[in-house]
């Protein structure tokens, strides 16, 4: 079919309801597949609006102004447009064996193998950095698709070229960005039909590079394939610059028409940094072009509706047998970043092992922004807002005011899975740990009989009742017992880790060989099972998230407050909870801490289940990288101190097989407690936490 004509007439500025049906029957006509199409707000963050396979989601409204060439209709039928050719023309359809024309062929031979997973996500699992090469590659199949569709459709040709100018209004300038995200900006830019660009001197020749390479994608024989081969060669250029600072030297105008691609990719370049949790979020972000779909889950083989870019891309890190054959295929891309200076064979490189501390990371140009600012003491601005200070260990003194502790309530997801998967996989576990727990003696609690109303009958009391009711004398209506308060038996505050990392897969439970279960999925369970158990024999708990980006940005998510009783609504916080940042711990010790000594409990207990150890981006980068990771075990160290001393008793629990490397040198032996594999954390924080509370 042709795309010559306006769908229908419309009134100035329609939106997106008057457009709805016709667009949905223009999509199938394009593509031979049917579709949802759902608006979002025009203010809303379009990170968080990506498509899936069936479902497309556009702006309310178009992003055009006044005075501009086209109507809402147009825009929407770019849109539209654009995302059926990805159906058409095989972007989800990816076969890593197939042979294409453009390219000497850089994919590894272990990718054509038979495999259940979807070849792109198996694609993008060759990278490092997970998170910038789905961005490539979906900037990459942007310009051929567009290319196509210009090609396709010339009565649309116009309204899609007035489209991309539009696009192209706004955008950051790529001389005033750091050199990563300079070029991948000039990428997307040269993608909408820029033709020129104005650049760092110092950036022209990565810059030509990786244009040129896009440029080949403007071929009528490209095809998906093509595509992986420009991501490799593309990822190798941007996967090589710093992404701090500007670029050097004056700012001249480079054209983005006269680029060479990389056919022969400098493996100087390709060296892999290896990185603390949450530096895929740190990297380079391209911003989006909002009439195009946002590299989201389906880019690496996850379906489901809504979830953020960021979670699909954590969710499908690879778990490859190092002695097996996927040994070969995973980490294929590193060995070539690894490649020392020459003419090296990049299949053929051993995979390095890694040094046994990370290195720091990557800032991204957003983040860096924030912590320059972060100088000398912070002020907390509103009511859930806490400033503590931290311990330098290196000049031997606090730095007071110097962490920010915003509190925060997590998403609520409307779904009680959570409380069928948990009783599903350890309901068995729930009797056994009720009744331990009801062995220990309650210090603080007095058994009160014979009590108007009350948690139980009273037997004796129901007897003499029923006694008097059949002698015929008014029977008595004390026929209760009850448990008195006379001091809270126990608080206790639960602290998650949420950093980043805990969106790694854990292994595969042999019952359930094809459950894809995460570190955090595995937390939420533990939680939720010691609530439904602490509900039951009267303990006070709270349920608390935290992670850090920064001293002046450390949340706490409070998932269930000590002083809120358990309903729907916190197992829907509970699920909404999700991986980001880093384990900044001190600050939210100390915040829990706080919280914990408002009750007038006998005993105290936060415990704090992680999977790594301390970290954040400012640290004690002060002092160099030596004392990054000693500075943060310092200061965590420190808020357990003060915990004990204000009569807070803490204990560590870590999934992470290292956890005694570090948490010995700051933790009595009988405070913390490493499991070797995430899925035991349910049951093995249940026994913990009844060896605590005894301890207690």
């Amino acid at each position: 079919m042709t795309a010559t004509a306006h769908l229908h007439p419309a009134p100035v500025r329609p939106g997106f309801e008057a457009e709805q049906h016709a667009l949905g029957l223009y999509f199938r006509a394009l593509c031979g597949h049917g579709c949802e199409l759902v608006p979002y707000a025009d203010d809303a963050d379009v990170w968080q609006h990506p498509d899936t396979m069936t479902t497309l989601r556009l702006p309310s409204r178009p992003p055009i102004r006044d005075g501009d060439p086209l109507t809402d209709a147009d825009w929407y039928q770019v849109a539209v447009t654009h995302r059926a050719l990805h159906r058409s023309l095989g972007t989800f359809d990816f076969d890593a064996g197939r042979a294409e024309p453009l390219f000497p062929r850089l994919r590894p031979p272990a990718l054509d193998r038979p495999s259940p997973a979807p070849g792109l996500e198996r694609f993008i699992g060759l990278f490092g950095r997970t998170a910038l090469a789905v961005e490539i590659f979906a900037a990459l199949e942007d310009l051929r698709v567009d290319a196509e569709a210009l090609r396709r459709y010339g009565g649309l040709r116009a309204r899609f070229l007035a489209v991309q100018r539009a696009a192209v209004r706004g955008r950051p300038e790529p001389a005033r960005l750091p050199p990563r995200a300079a070029v991948a900006e000039a990428l997307v830019r040269a993608s909408l039909g820029q033709t020129e660009i104005e650049v760092p001197e110092s950036l022209q020749g990565p810059t030509a590079a990786v244009v040129g390479t896009a440029l080949r994608l403007t071929d009528p024989r490209a095809t998906v394939e093509s595509t992986a081969e420009a991501t490799i060669r593309v990822y190798g250029v941007l996967a090589g610059l710093p992404n701090i600072g500007g670029g050097d030297g004056p700012v001249r105008t480079l054209s983005l028409v006269d680029g060479a691609a990389v056919d022969d990719p400098d493996v100087s370049l390709f060296r892999r940094d290896l990185r603390l949790e949450g530096d895929e979020l740190l990297d380079v972000r391209f911003v989006p072009v909002r009439y195009r779909d946002v590299p989201g889950p389906r880019y690496v083989g996850q379906m489901a509706s809504g979830m953020p870019l960021q979670e699909a891309i954590l969710r499908m890190v690879p778990d490859p047998d190092p002695e097996g054959e996927d040994a070969d295929e995973h980490g294929f891309i590193e060995r070539s970043l690894n490649a020392e200076r020459g003419d090296v064979d990049i299949t053929a490189v051993e995979r390095p092992e890694p040094p046994p501390a990370p290195l720091p990371h990557d800032h991204g140009p957003d983040l860096d922004g924030q912590h320059d600012a972060a100088s000398g003491h912070l002020h907390a601005s509103g009511r859930d807002e806490y400033v503590y200070p931290e311990w330098d260990a290196v000049a031997g003194r606090y730095l007071a005011d110097w962490c920010l502790v915003r509190l925060k309530r997590p998403r609520s997801v409307r779904s009680d899975s959570i409380h069928r998967r948990t009783m599903a996989r350890h309901g068995h576990l729930l009797p056994g740990l009720v009744a331990a727990l009801e062995q220990i003696r309650p210090a603080g609690r007095e058994f009160l009989r014979r009590m108007p109303d009350g948690d139980d009958l009273d037997l004796d009391a129901a007897i003499e009742a029923m006694i008097d009711l059949r002698a015929g004398r008014r029977p008595s209506d004390r026929v209760y017992t009850a448990v008195a308060e006379k001091r809270r038996d126990v608080a206790v505050a639960f602290a998650i880790d949420l950093s980043s990392s805990t969106a790694e897969r854990v292994p595969p439970d042999p019952q359930r060989p094809k459950e894809v279960m995460r570190i955090l999925d595995v937390q939420r369970d533990a939680v939720s099972l010691m609530g439904q158990a602490l509900d039951r024999i009267g303990d006070t708990y709270g349920i608390y998230g935290f992670s850090g980006t920064g001293r002046d940005d450390v949340e706490v998510s409070v998932v269930k407050d000590l002083d809120e009783r358990r309903s729907p609504a916190v197992m829907h916080r509970l699920e909404g909870v999700v991986p980001h940042h880093t384990t900044r711990m001190a600050p939210a010790i100390r915040f829990l801490t706080d919280r914990l000594e408002q009750f007038d409990a006998a005993t105290r207990l936060l415990v704090v289940v992680s999977d790594g150890r301390p970290y954040d981006l400012d640290y004690g980068q002060q002092y160099g990288e030596e004392q990054i990771l000693r500075y943060a075990l310092a200061d965590t160290g420190r808020a357990l101190a003060e915990a004990r001393a204000r009569g807070v008793q803490p204990y560590m629990i870590t999934v992470d097989p290292a956890g005694d490397d570090y948490l010995g040198e700051i933790c009595d032996p009988r405070e913390y407690h490493v499991i070797a594999n995430p899925r035991d954390l349910p049951e093995s924080l249940a026994q913990l936490y009844v060896v605590a509370r005894s301890r207690g």
